[in-house]
């Protein structure tokens, strides 16, 4: 069995108010000393209506 290192996010959707469920990878994060910090997107669609979200995080 192997272990996920993706984080789950649970979501509401904007259009419906359904709960979309996904998972993004880890990040390096937030580093006050660092200029690496970018902002990373995952696209995933409600499963309830097919509304589209983008999901961003470091």
């Amino acid at each position: 069995m192997s272990k996920s290192n993706r984080a789950a996010m649970h979501v509401g959707c904007p259009a419906c108010g359904g709960i979309v469920n996904a998972s993004v990878p880890p990040g390096p994060g937030i580093d006050e000393e660092s200029d690496s910090n970018r902002l990373q997107g995952r696209e995933t669609v409600c499963r309830d209506c097919g509304h589209e979200l983008e999901l961003y995080y470091y």
